[in-house]
């Protein structure tokens, strides 16, 4: 069978991530009707509502949304976990260069990035509260490895040289 392309699907598994780590602020920046009743549900599981044409009306707003948190806690479309093709997302990237670190589900990117990369892969929910807790007790350490990677490998100048060399 073919995975399941929805956004929604993914974060299923995720859901109560916020009551397992209380410590955190998860905010979730979705385009829903006031009065849709998954807000309700969302919210009654510890995630704060954000209007997404609120902290992406600009880059400069946008940049300030990025920097203003700790990191990225996301969830990733079924086909490219399952079919490991080392997908990762813009913003992903956005989020390295201002050294904040990303925790998302395994895509196989890993094989890719250095060891220490700003990254931390997860495949379920246990998984992702170890990363959240890890990433707030050494935020330091992660925001430094977290921007050094989008340096090295996310720097577009610094990478199309190479690309056009092949």
């Amino acid at each position: 069978t073919f995975p399941d392309l929805s956004k929604k699907f993914a974060f299923q598994p995720y859901l109560d991530l916020p009551k397992r780590v209380p410590e955190a602020r998860f905010e979730l920046a979705m385009n829903i009707r006031a009065n849709d009743p998954e807000r309700t549900r969302l919210a009654r599981r510890g995630w704060h509502l954000l209007d997404p044409h609120c902290v992406a009306r600009a880059p400069g707003v946008y940049r300030q949304f990025i920097g203003g948190a700790v990191g990225e806690f996301t969830a990733i479309k079924g086909v490219d976990v399952l079919w490991r093709t080392g997908w990762l997302s813009d913003r992903a990237a956005a989020f390295l260069a201002l050294g904040r670190p990303v925790i998302t589900e395994d895509t196989g990117a890993a094989r890719y990035l250095p060891d220490e990369s700003g990254f931390e892969f997860v495949n379920d929910i246990g998984e992702a509260a170890e990363a959240v807790k890890e990433v707030l007790g050494n935020w330091p350490h992660w925001s430094k490895h977290s921007r050094d990677c989008a340096v090295e490998v996310f720097d577009s100048a610094k990478n199309l040289r190479k690309i056009v060399d092949l």
